[in-house]
């Protein structure tokens, strides 16, 4: 039986009526609003960007089409798309108002808001409590499904492997059921498979300062003109900027550098408290509350996982622990700390009531940079490596905490980090204070890579120290490295604006966001020697048996091999598998990649094989030591990580 909706509706639309006050930093209790005469609502006109297919990347045109958000996730949603986004960019917001908009349009499909940090046993349960909080009972969840637009927030806030398997597992048995999924990066809890995507487009420079004009009238200018051109890199997230505004309206001032945004934002927290708000504790032990409390939610049931949600008990029994022999009556005085935070600070309470969380994951990971950085004196280099840098979760608390490290630290930590990931060393060179940068970022130029790498991991760094560098790359026939520099370019900010990069930034807009098509090619035979491909060689090889085709894996022309992995995957020949694990060590790196997105549709037979063909590996065993628990650990391993062990780094670690 299909269950009345109207009464589920009603709450939904005043659930959401402001929705723009949701996933707000701002409604902590005893906290005075800062700015007096701000509007409610801010449009900031947000835009969203389709993403193009990373194996068409280098090969195919493809237009790339712009849309507001809202109407550029209704238009894929039926297809199902994933949302992309940074931390603050708007994506969660975005889901609350299309929420309210869908539950007030007659006929419309009844729009499920779940929330994917709360998974404890099942997908399906998870979906039934966000039913529930809002008064509706369902007995046959098929039923319901069928008359539903699924919202999923937070892929890459899977708490487990085992939820993110659930997660793919329940899209895929669902073929038609319209849902829109959200994450903050494709490395964390990787796609699902999901072809459409959607990216939040940055902030433009008029919307920022259409935003401070409006949120600081008074100060305005004079904040523009101490950002000058910073307000990019300061501000291309609503949540980034709006923390930039509400920091400058106390101080007057701009931070140095992000990390010492979050830094004084968070302190301001506790400065600007009313001084007759009743608090239980004491205030001097917030700090290293948040730190401590951040640090455990860093830790997870396996090594590669974190939490964006604690139970209250846990979270009581770790402040204890933590406090012991500092305080008198530690659990007392843990359980007084908490309430207090909750009323005052930057925790809040979960969906449910018994669990506490962050009000925003940036805020965690600014508690856990904190935290690292106290940490730092104690830890050997290898440890550094081992249990921080090898381990994706990190990357954002490592990077927060690097931008308030001094030279030799921080020069450290870039090598360390080189040593682990070229492409999370140049990410970190970047990050540091910009009077160190040029200490950091050269260590990017003097790799030992093919231009084409070293070019895109100059591009990582986001810094302006490089651009001079990737202007002086001398054009090239055939456009591959210029194409590579206007990418590279297109990634910093203070070259997307200056008046020398834009012939090159003129390129990528050329080769990625314009409508063309590639002329075809003369279809070459097996024996070809051209790089280049069309999709007429991909069918040609689609008509050759499947074992011709294993037999095509062992041709001397890499071109060849490659033409017959991607047709493998088109055919989807699950039997391929193994012999497409073990071309990759005769593959180029390039070719590498393009064949990994051959075998991502096989993520479920991977493994097996994976460890089949390495123990014929003796020598591959032999180089990556981190395989001595190796089954452990790839077993536990979504693909995405498990591709960075395959291309073939010697590094003793894993980075997961």
């Amino acid at each position: 039986m299909i269950p009345d909706f109207q009464p589920y509706l009603e709450s939904i639309r005043a659930a959401y009526a402001k929705w723009w006050q949701l996933y707000t930093l701002t409604d902590a209790q005893g906290k005075q609003r800062q700015s007096k005469d701000v509007s409610p609502f801010f449009d900031f006109g947000l835009t969203v960007q389709t993403v193009k297919r990373e194996e068409r990347e280098e090969r195919e045109a493809e237009k790339v089409e712009r849309f507001p958000v809202l109407e550029g996730i209704r238009k894929y949603a039926d297809q199902q798309v994933l949302l992309v986004g940074q931390p603050g960019s708007g994506k969660s917001r975005a889901l609350a108002r299309l929420m309210l908009e869908e539950a007030t349009k007659p006929q419309a499909k009844i729009p499920v808001l779940v929330e994917l940090r709360y998974w404890q046993r099942s997908i399906e349960e998870l979906i039934r409590s966000s039913f529930a909080r809002h008064e509706l009972r369902v007995e046959s969840l098929e039923l319901v499904l069928a008359r539903s637009l699924l919202l999923f927030d937070g892929v890459n806030e899977l708490p487990s492997e085992e939820a993110r398997s659930q997660l793919s597992t329940f899209r895929r048995n669902h073929p038609k059921l319209p849902m829109i999924f959200t994450t903050r990066d494709l490395s964390l809890g990787g796609d699902l498979g999901i072809e459409q995507k959607l990216e939040m487009q940055p902030l433009t420079e008029a919307q920022m300062q259409a935003f401070v004009r409006s949120y600081v009238p008074e100060q305005a200018e004079e904040m523009l003109r101490q950002l000058k051109d910073r307000l990019r890199e300061f501000g291309q997230t609503p949540l980034l900027l709006w923390m930039l505004c509400s920091l400058f309206q106390q101080t007057g001032q701009i931070p140095k550098n992000l990390g010492m945004v979050f830094r004084e934002f968070t302190q301001g927290y506790e400065r600007y408290l009313k001084e007759d708000a009743r608090i239980e504790s004491d205030r001097t032990w917030w700090k290293p509350v948040l730190q401590q409390l951040a640090w455990v939610m860093m830790q997870g049931e396996k090594p590669t996982e974190f939490r964006v949600a604690i139970s209250k008990e846990e979270a009581v029994r770790a402040i204890a622990q933590f406090l012991n022999e500092k305080v008198p009556f530690a659990e007392d005085f843990a359980r007084k700390c908490l309430r207090d935070l909750q009323k005052h600070h930057l925790i809040q309470a979960g969906t449910n009531s018994e669990e506490l969380e962050f009000r925003h994951q940036l805020i965690q990971e600014h508690y856990a940079a904190e935290a690292l950085l106290e940490q730092l004196p104690k830890l050997e280099p290898k440890t550094l490596q081992r249990d921080f840098l090898n381990f994706l979760k990190w990357t954002e608390p490592v990077a927060l905490m690097l931008a308030c490290l001094d030279e030799e630290l921080a020069e450290k930590i870039v090598e360390l980090a080189l040593e682990v990931d070229s492409r999370l060393g140049a990410r970190l060179a970047g990050e540091v204070k910009s009077e160190l940068q040029k200490i950091t970022v050269s260590k990017i130029d003097i790799l030992e890579v093919p231009k084409w790498l070293k070019i895109k991991l100059l591009g990582e760094t986001r810094s302006s120290l490089v651009i001079s560098t990737l202007l002086q790359e001398p054009k090239d026939e055939t456009g591959t490295i210029s194409n590579k520099v206007a990418c590279a370019l297109k990634l910093i900010d203070q070259a997307i604006t200056s008046p020398e990069c834009a012939e090159a930034i003129a390129l990528y807009i050329e080769i990625h966001e314009s409508d063309y098509s590639m002329e075809p090619l003369k279809l070459p035979d097996e024996d070809a020697t051209d790089w280049q491909t069309t999709e007429e060689l991909v069918n040609l090889f689609a008509n050759r048996p499947i074992p011709v085709l294993l037999k095509v894996l062992e041709n001397d022309n890499e071109q060849v091999r490659w033409i017959a992995a991607i047709t493998l995957g088109k055919l989807n020949a699950v039997e391929a598998v193994p012999e497409l694990l073990k071309s990759l060590k005769n593959l180029s790196r390039n070719a590498r990649q393009m064949t990994f997105e051959v075998l991502e549709q096989f993520e479920s037979q991977i493994l097996p094989a994976l460890l089949e063909v390495l123990e014929d590996e003796s020598r591959y065993l032999q180089q990556q030591s981190a395989l001595k628990p190796g089954k452990q650990i790839l077993c536990a391993l979504p693909w995405s990580n498990v591709r960075r062990i395959i291309m073939g780094s010697v590094f003793i670690y894993v980075r997961v």
